[in-house]
């Protein structure tokens, strides 16, 4: 059986060999730039191929012989693989079994060279059937792939790739965006001081008519007043009252008349003012007819 095999191995190797020979020439023939006729280049290149066609079938031949074999090899790899895991295992419990001092230094030296010796042949013997396999591999390979496929031409280059498309300016676009942004609080900012002005009570409705009479009929009836403060306008008779808004006097009269008592009392509300003061304080309410 072995030497079956050997001769087996021997005759596809010659006819390999032949298959590269005749393809390689046909190579040449197909890129030599001789003067030659035509008709002798065709007749040469026919007679590669025709011999390489005959190596070729005997090839094919021997396919089921190279399938019977490749099997073989592939057995042998895992009979020997099993062989190296039981050779590390039993390596591995004898290492515990010297940890423990069941074997003493030279028992263990002589059964870890002896196992260490046997796993590095099986790992050899792997290596081979590894190498044995690659090769009855590709001869398969080879058989079933047509002469001119073994070399295949190279890929068409990818299409080009669509040119980048020129990003939009959206920071331009965004810009207007981040400004009204930005302004919209500036726009918002008087909002707090309107709600803050009116801290004291809003002044009691009065009838603007009633009021406007009053004061037409008074001011007629009675001399001229002077001002209670020398800065501050004259009051018409039409001018709306106004809550809360005192008169910004000069420094030396807002001195002398923080010293002057609250003895005026008004005759609404009942709040005591000054009696320099024409309006009440507190509701706006004309202090002259009191």
């Amino acid at each position: 059986m072995a030497k079956s095999t050997t001769d087996n191995d021997s005759t596809i190797e010659a006819l390999l060999e032949q298959r590269s020979q005749y393809e390689e020439w046909l190579l040449r023939l197909d890129t030599s730039g001789d003067k030659a006729p035509p008709a002798v280049r065709q007749r040469v290149r026919g007679d590669y191929e025709a011999r390489l066609e005959s190596v070729m079938e005997q090839l094919r031949g021997r396919s089921a012989v190279i399938a019977e074999e490749l099997e073989r090899q592939h057995a042998s790899q895992a009979e020997l693989d099993r062989e190296r895991r039981a050779a590390e295992e039993a390596l591995a419990e004898a290492e515990v079994r010297h940890t423990v001092g069941e074997y003493g230094e030279e028992e263990w030296r002589r059964l870890s060279d002896q196992s260490r010796g046997g796993i590095e042949q099986l790992r050899t013997r792997l290596r081979s059937i590894g190498a044995e396999i690659t090769r009855l591999t590709d001869v398969q390979a080879l058989l079933v792939t047509p002469r001119g496929a073994a070399a295949p031409p190279p890929p068409p280059p990818p299409p080009p790739a669509p040119p980048a498309r020129t990003p939009r300016p959206e920071i331009i676009e965004q810009s207007p965006f981040e400004t009204h942004l930005a302004e919209e609080p500036l726009a918002a900012t008087p909002a707090p001081a309107t709600k803050a002005e009116p801290s004291a009570p809003p002044p009691a409705k009065v009838d603007e008519l009633a009021f406007l009479k009053s004061v037409s009929e008074e001011e007629t009836s009675r001399p001229v007043r002077r001002p209670s403060n020398p800065g501050m306008p004259a009051q018409t008779a039409t001018a709306a009252p106004r809550p809360q808004e005192p008169a910004t006097p000069a420094p030396a009269a807002g001195k002398v008349a923080s010293g002057v008592a609250k003895t005026l009392k008004c005759g609404e509300c009942g709040t005591l003012n000054r009696p320099t003061e024409w309006y009440c304080e507190r509701c706006g309410a004309e202090l002259a007819g009191v």
